[in-house]
Order: structure tokens, then sequence, then C-alpha cells
């Protein structure tokens, strides 16, 4: 497995984001998954990335074989709606790359090398805790539902909306509140607001591969701007 400096993941996502701004929609984009899902890949966040490929795969072999065959209202909706995700589902992808593979410890300690202010290193942080809090209790909430008969589907919707939006939204909602609440009081008791100079153990440097996935995503960026 290989780890990146999370300077690098920051420039790569900079890079990717650049790629979507300036590109015209293509078979670049393939390319471009293609990197992610390598990057992905050989930084650990296998089963994800992977799955989040499949699902890009699934929506180009949509919009190339069934969206021309379609007419009318349906095929202009269909086809703003994909033009706006294939524009976002690069930067999307390798943002969970990202935050999937980065310890907020790390991340604390390249901020504090690249001298950022802390206005701006502390709600990131914060950030970084709080969708993984998120995500716990919504697998909760989720195993409450199913003791309750109550399914997370379309046909469950449709069946009991009401006991659906009773036993998701509000529960989501207050845990939401609750867990943010809570990260930023751990994180003022871990001494994040201290004005002192942050110290740590880990050590962040760049590596040779750092080189290469940066140099490799330049050259994605000069792809799509001449694709």
């Amino acid at each position: 497995m290989i780890r990146l400096d999370p300077r690098t993941k920051i420039a790569l996502l900079l890079l990717v984001v650049l790629y979507s701004a300036l590109a015209e929609s293509g078979w670049t984009e393939c390319v471009v998954i293609g990197v992610i899902l390598l990057t992905g890949v050989l930084t650990g966040r296998v089963w994800k990335t992977v799955r989040a490929g499949v699902a890009f795969a699934l929506l180009w072999l949509f919009s190339v074989c069934v969206l021309p065959r379609l007419g009318g209202v349906l095929h202009t909706s269909l086809l703003v709606w994909l033009g706006l995700v294939f524009k976002c589902y690069p930067s999307c992808m390798l943002a969970g790359v990202m935050i999937g593979t980065t310890h907020v410890s790390e991340f604390m300690a390249a901020m504090a090398k690249m001298k950022v202010p802390k206005a701006i290193v502390i709600p990131l942080a914060v950030m970084f805790r709080y969708f993984p809090a998120v995500k716990e209790d919504w697998q909760c909430v989720r195993d409450a539902m199913a003791l309750r008969g109550l399914r997370l589907t379309p046909a469950g919707f449709l069946k009991n909306p009401s006991g659906v939006i009773d036993a998701l939204y509000v529960p989501m909602l207050v845990s939401a509140s609750k867990a943010a609440d809570e990260i930023s009081v751990a994180a003022i008791t871990r001494g994040v607001e201290n004005p002192a100079p942050r110290s740590s153990r880990l050590e962040i440097r760049f590596h040779v591969w750092d080189l290469l996935f940066f140099c490799a995503y330049v050259g994605l960026v000069i792809l799509g701007m001449r694709g």
C-alpha cells in the first residue's frame, strides 16, 4: 500500500477540479476515472473505490447506449443531469479517496507544515471527524428502522412515507447536530485552538510516489484541455 503525503492529495484534488472546470465532456473522463481508481486501489481504499468506478461505468454505458435512443423531455432532462454528474464525479470520487486514506493527525501535521491559518484548519479537521460519526449514526438508525419493519427503499417509502420520515430524518437531524457539538468540544479539549506551534510525531514529507502521482495528474489536466 502506498502512502501519499496529505499535501499531495490536496494538490491532486485541485488538479482534478481544474480538469473538471476546463475540460469538455468526452472519453478523457474515463481516463481520469481510471487513474483515480488506480489511486484509490494503490492507497488502500480498494472496495469503495472499485464500487464508485463500477457506478461510473454503468452511467457511462447508459449515456452511450440508452440515452441516444430516448427522446423528448426525458432525453433532455437525463442529458443535463448526466452532464452535471460527469462534471462532479471525478472530484467527488477523489475526495472520497482522500478522506478515507488520510488520518486527522496526518492532515493537521501537513497543514502545520504549510503554515495554513487555524481559521481554515479547524473547520477542515472537524469535517474529517464529522462524516465518520454521522455514518455510524446512520447505520444505527437504519438498524433501528429494520427492527420496526421499515425499509429504506423506494418501495418502503411509498408504502409508509410518514413512518420512514419520522424514523429517518428526525433522528438523523438530531444526531447530526449532536455529533457536531461533541466533535467541536473534543477538538477544543485537545487544544486545537492553542496558538503555539503544533508539534507532531508523524513524519510528513514527500516521496517519489508523490512526484509520480502529481506528474500523472498534471498530464490528465493537459490531456483534458487538448481533448
